[in-house]
Parts: structure tokens; sequence; C-alpha cells
């Protein structure tokens, strides 16, 4: 008789997000994990009480992911562009992965006050202020414009599959950036 397999935290990790890449979040469950585990259930419930906790740590894995994807492609020199750039290339590249992440009210009562003053935006809006020496209202303006604009982008990519170049979505970012900087400054 062969050894049972040993299953432990990182393998049912690794099996969430496949499946997340695959199906999306509500695909985690506990008999598509055992199929691709090659596993009964009981091993799943050994390592996580139920579905509900492993999601949470799937989602802090899968913000890890984007983090690390969007860091690695930010450059100082126009944070704003570069990231929003980034963003729809991750979208593009991770579909239901970014739906997970930025399409299942995720933001649910934000404002976007809230979104401004978060901690991880104030860099991109800084740096908005210092290439276009604009106020800090008017780059805080760029960059929900931009924001919105690249979110818009990414989100026709993953829901409707439309088709456009990485070359395109530079020149349109690029064009929308200098468009809401100079209507920002009058």
């Amino acid at each position: 008789m062969p050894p049972k397999p040993i299953i432990d935290k990182n393998n049912v990790m690794e099996a969430a997000i496949q499946l997340v890449r695959e199906k999306g979040m509500d695909s985690i469950n506990a008999r598509s994990l055992a199929k691709i585990l090659g596993c009964s259930t009981r091993p799943l419930f050994r390592i996580y009480p139920n579905m509900n906790e492993l999601k949470k740590d799937v989602k802090v894995e899968l913000d890890r992911y984007y983090n690390t994807f969007m860091e690695n492609r930010i450059d100082s020199e126009n944070r704003l562009l570069s990231q929003g750039i980034a963003y729809i290339e991750f979208a593009r590249r991770e579909k239901m992965i970014f739906n997970a992440l930025f399409m299942s009210m995720t933001m649910a009562g934000s404002s976007l006050q809230d979104i401004i003053h978060a901690d991880w935006n104030r860099a991109s809006i800084e740096n908005v202020k210092k290439i276009t020496g604009l106020s800090t209202s008017e780059s805080e303006m760029v960059f929900i414009n931009c924001w919105l604009f690249s979110h818009g982008i990414a989100t026709q990519l993953v829901s409707n599959d439309i088709s456009i170049s990485f070359d395109k979505v530079t020149e349109l970012m690029t064009n929308a950036f200098k468009k809401f900087s100079m209507d920002s400054g009058e």
C-alpha cells in the first residue's frame, strides 16, 4: 500500500492559488482542493478549521503577490504613470486574481478621500506633485483621475476580454496623465 501523501499548509495554499487563477475565489472549496491535492478533505480541515480561514490566508498571499508585481514595475521617475500601466498589465496577466482582489466588493464603503489618504497611495501623489509642480489637492485629483482611468481599462480587459496591446495601454495612460495634469493645473 503506497504511503498517504503528506499535505501541509504550503500545498494547500498552492492549490488554492491555482484554483483562484483558473476559476476565481468562489471555486475554493474542500472538494476542489482535495481533488487537486490527490487526498481526502480530512487533511484540509486538519490545517484549516474552515474554508473562510483558508480564503483569508489566500487573500493575504494574493495581496503579497500583487504588491511584488507592482513594486517590480513602478518607476520612481513617474510613479503614478508606471503604477497605472502595471495595474492594467496585472489585470491582463492575472484576470481571475485581479477579479478576486479588485472587483469583488473589496473597497465597499470606501470614498475617494479614503483612497487619496491611504498610506500606499501617498508616495504616488507626492511624486505627481514633485514632477508636475501642482499643489497637493491638484496632485490628488490627478491621482484619482488616473486611478479611475486605469481601473476602467483593467476591468474592460478582465470582464469583456477586450484586446489592447501593452504599447496602446502605455500610450493611453501617458496621454491621460498629461491631460489630467494639465486640467488640474488650470
